[in-house]
C-alpha cells in the first residue's frame, strides 16, 4: 500500500473528506488529493501534520524503514494487514509470529518463508556456505 493509499484509508476510516483533512493539517485540499492519487509525495513534515491531524503515528503511513524498533513494528503491522501476520504467545509465554491464510498472496508468502527457512537451516547446519546463502537471498525470488 502506497503512502497516498494509506492517507486515503485512514482519512476515510475516520470519516473525513479531503477538504476537512486539509484544513485540519494546514495543507491544501489539492495537496491531499495529489498525495492520495500518488501524483505527489508528502515531505516528512507534511506527513507528520497529516498523521497528527488523524491522531495516528506518522510511521503508520510512511514507507517502512528499519532504523528503529518502532519502524519495524509498523512494518509488522503492514504485514498483518496485507498477509495475515499475527503475534501470539506460546505455552511458555514466548512471543511468536504466524501467518494466517488470507488468500492467494498469503499462501505465496508462506511458501516463500518456507523456502527461506529451508535455506537458513541448511546454512546453520553448514550444508551450504554463507556465500551460497547470501547469494540465494540476493537473487530471491529465483526464476521458476
Amino acid at each position: 500500500m502506497t503512502v497516498g493509499e494509506k492517507i486515503r484509508k485512514f482519512r476515510i476510516d475516520q470519516g473525513y473528506t479531503q477538504k476537512e483533512l486539509a484544513i485540519m493539517s494546514g495543507l491544501s485540499e489539492s495537496a491531499i488529493r495529489n498525495y492520495e492519487l500518488g501524483n505527489r509525495f508528502p515531505s516528512s513534515e507534511q506527513l507528520e501534520k497529516i498523521a497528527n491531524s488523524l491522531k495516528i503515528s506518522p510511521y503508520a503511513m510512511s514507507d517502512p524503514n528499519f532504523d528503529t524498533y518502532v519502524s519495524v513494528m509498523h512494518a509488522l503491522f503492514a504485514l498483518e494487514d496485507q498477509y495475515g501476520l499475527h503475534a501470539y504467545r506460546d505455552e511458555s509465554g514466548v512471543p511468536q509470529l504466524m501467518f494466517k491464510d488470507k488468500g492467494h498472496d498469503s499462501l505465496n508468502m508462506l511458501d516463500h518463508i518456507g523456502a527461506w527457512a529451508d535455506m537458513y537451516q541448511k546454512f546453520r547446519n553448514e550444508e551450504i556456505t554463507e556465500k551460497k546463502y547470501l547469494d540465494w537471498k540476493s537473487q530471491f525470488p529465483a526464476e521458476e
